[in-house]
């Protein structure tokens, strides 16, 4: 009998008895600002229960498991997600209800008493002094390297857009009366999935701006606005075993809306682009050592804007796990063999409609979905699915049959208009 072939996993970059909350704080601080959907969070915590291998635990909220809807999605899939001995599942009381400064608190306390001393890991670490010996990277570090205002630091100022200013807060920002070049980008320096971004191509824009940051409490730089032709989300791995050289784990095709904000993203199969490649060797060779070398490890990723003339420009890190890291390992391990688009959606209607409908699709080797996150509340089922297709004149058909099953999701109402 020949030996199952090893999957690539989150297992390969943190040592046995690890245990991710692939979470971030939520509402404002001068660490981070997150005004997420608190459904989103819910689902963005269970992406990892698909690739989590078997020394990590995955931290979920309890939603993921009510109305036996991972139970559900394990007996409608093809993905093997890791066994409930895995998972660490928050109370009850911390739901989509919860207030904001409510919601940290319960957080917090639930993972000093759910969680063991250095093996939390947190995609944005809740810096509070009951969790600081929880953590088995040094947080302030973390938070260090999700900081945009810190990729000078360890990325050739070649790769950067240029920086036009910079303010200590969105009040600062407010009433600064400096005349800034548009077009040009806002950024909170440390935010997540592009809430904290705006696309100024005009003074109106920019107007509307500083109305829409005056109250934030971190670091906000404008920096220059990059026409591109790629916008483009590179997985990068840095083992836990610093003998075990970092690298690109895998890469995709970002879809954002207007301003900025992050929807999904697709990874063509066998596609070459050796300016793509030539990205890679960089990052690999010049900036993952530098990293590795600070002490951190993981799973985490770097956003690059590519333009048409073979310029490109590093605009984000995200170290920690991203909306993409599931499907890159899914497809790395060839449990998903197409070409795909991830995208969030919902769907209306009972369990067997839903069965009927959706899940029908997910498995077996006609599927056109593969469904990483699942979670119900009423009559209503909210989750994270990749959109498989072979050739890209397919998307647009495909997006529209799966909204005439009664999926409603922004990217597919994109989709349907693709310009492939």
């Amino acid at each position: 009998m020949k030996n199952k072939k090893k999957m690539l996993t989150l297992s390969d970059y943190f040592p046995h008895g690890t245990e991710y909350f692939y979470s971030y704080p939520l509402g404002d601080t001068i660490f981070f600002y997150n005004a997420g959907d608190p459904v989103a969070d819910e689902l963005i915590s269970a992406r990892l229960l698909a690739c989590a291998g078997e020394d990590v635990k995955v931290v979920v909220y309890s939603s993921i498991l009510r109305h036996k809807s991972l139970d559900l999605l394990r007996k409608n899939s093809d993905i093997p997600f890791i066994p409930k001995k895995q998972i660490i599942v928050l109370p009850p009381t911390i739901n989509e209800r919860t207030p904001e400064l409510k919601k940290n608190e319960l957080i917090t306390e639930a993972l000093v008493k759910e969680t063991s001393r250095r093996n939390l890991v947190m995609a944005q670490p809740i810096l509070d002094e009951r969790l600081v010996s929880e953590y088995q990277i040094d947080p302030k570090l973390s938070i260090w390297l999700n900081d945009k205002k810190n990729l000078d630091q360890y990325v050739d100022p070649e790769f950067l857009p240029k920086r036009y200013a910079q303010f200590r807060n969105g009040e600062d920002f407010f009433n600064s009366t400096e005349k800034l070049i548009v077009p040009c980008v806002v950024k909170i320096s440390a935010s997540s999935s592009g809430e904290g971004i705006r696309l100024c191509l005009n003074r109106i824009d920019m107007k509307k701006a500083k109305k829409d940051f005056k109250a934030r409490a971190g670091t906000i730089f404008v920096e220059e606005y990059i026409s591109y032709t790629h916008n483009i989300g590179f997985q990068c791995g840095i083992p836990f075993n610093k003998k075990k050289p970092p690298h690109i784990i895998g890469y995709n095709h970002q879809v954002t809306a207007a301003d900025g904000e992050f929807l999904g993203g697709f990874i063509f199969k066998e596609e070459k682009n050796r300016k793509i490649e030539k990205i890679k060797k960089m990052i690999t060779n010049e900036i993952l050592p530098k990293i590795q070398k600070m002490g951190w490890h993981g799973v985490g990723g770097l956003d690059v804007l590519l333009t048409r003339n073979g310029k490109f420009y590093i605009i984000d890190s995200n170290f920690r796990t991203t909306g993409m890291t599931a499907y890159i390992f899914l497809i790395k391990n060839k449990l998903i063999t197409k070409s795909m688009v991830s995208f969030t959606a919902t769907f209306r209607g009972s369990r067997e409609e839903f069965t009927e409908k959706v899940l029908s699709i997910n498995q077996g080797e006609q599927k056109i979905l593969t469904i990483v996150s699942l979670s119900k509340k009423g009559n209503e089922y909210r989750f994270n699915a990749a959109l498989l297709f072979d050739e890209r004149y397919e998307v647009p058909y495909l997006a529209v049959d799966l909204i005439e099953r009664g999926i409603k999701s922004e990217v597919l109402q994109i989709l349907r208009f693709w310009k492939y």
